[in-house]
């Protein structure tokens, strides 16, 4: 059986009521002593040095628990700044490529104005709608037709030259045929020569090709080509296309000579229609002057 009394080495030293009045007795005498000498401060300064890490090891979970909160809340903010941020440039990217577009097309309409101003024909300007889905096909559609004063064969140009001419003319839209189809002729001329010839469109992708031209003639790559004004469609002097490369050793009769077009073919919107000459109708038989006609049978001959 187990003892119930504590054993003997627990009762060694003084008693608990003795050690009590003792340590009473004591921290009445430091009281006194510091507050009657402040000879204490100097431990007090010392056991609060030596208690420090114990305090702030005993504080930092708290501190850990503040500083995770702030670091995801701050986190979450700055997500939420820098998606609000990356919104709000993909709207200030967007004005600005609107506003480019629609300087450059206030240029090009300011163009186009001042060359439906220097212009002696009837001139019309039309927007492109949209272009055919055939690839072999370069045509355009633009919305003026017949009741705007269209007619079939008037040349079409951009803020920069000719980019085709028109083949069909329907009650509201017309149909416009780029330089760039294929054996599209268009009658031009060097402009720093002045030496004339007909340039032939050779599809998409391709270049045009200036034909019917003697190995012998002076064409350097750069020349101007510029419309000549034969045949009454397209009126003398507009920008063509730009010489790019001549091949004159050729076993042929003529050069091989390449050029690309200045006017924006298949990217222009706004476009200059100006008629073509119509040509002249067959004037009118002179009446017989009176009293010059058949003779007439006098009255009562016989």
């Amino acid at each position: 059986m187990i003892p119930g009394d504590p054993p003997p080495y627990l009762y060694r030293g003084p008693s608990i009521l003795a050690r009590f009045i003792f340590f009473t007795l004591l921290s009445l005498l430091l009281l006194f002593v510091d507050g009657r000498y402040q000879h204490l401060e100097k431990l007090r300064t010392g056991i609060a040095a030596a208690l420090y890490p114990l305090q702030q090891l005993a504080h930092w979970p708290r501190v850990a628990a503040q500083e995770i909160g702030v670091y995801f809340a701050n986190k979450t903010a700055l997500e939420k700044q820098n998606t609000e941020l990356s919104l709000s440039l993909l709207e200030q990217s967007r004005l600005v490529q609107e506003a480019q577009t629609v300087r450059q097309e206030n240029a090009q309409l300011k163009t186009l104005l001042q060359l439906k101003a220097q212009s002696s024909r009837n001139t019309h300007t039309a927007e492109m709608l949209y272009d055919t889905r055939d690839p072999f096909v370069q045509k355009i559609t633009v919305d003026k037709g017949q009741t705007q004063g269209i007619i079939e064969g008037s040349a079409v140009l951009d803020a920069y030259g000719v980019i085709g001419q028109v083949t069909h003319v329907s009650l509201f839209t017309s149909e416009v045929t780029l330089l760039v189809e294929k054996n599209h002729t268009t009658p031009v001329q060097i402009e720093r020569t002045g030496m004339r010839s007909v340039l032939y469109g050779m599809g998409a992708g391709a270049s045009l090709e200036l034909r019917f031209v003697s190995p012998t003639v002076d064409v350097r790559p750069g020349d101007r080509l510029v419309t000549s004004g034969l045949e009454s469609v397209y009126p003398p002097g507009l920008a063509v296309a730009t010489v790019t490369a001549i091949n004159n050793e050729t076993e042929q009769s003529f050069a091989q000579i390449t050029a690309a077009p200045v006017a924006g073919v298949t990217s222009s919107r706004y476009l200059l229609i100006v008629d073509a000459l119509e040509p002249p109708s067959s004037a009118p038989l002179p009446s017989a002057p009176p009293g010059k006609g058949k003779p007439s049978r006098k009255k009562g001959a016989s």
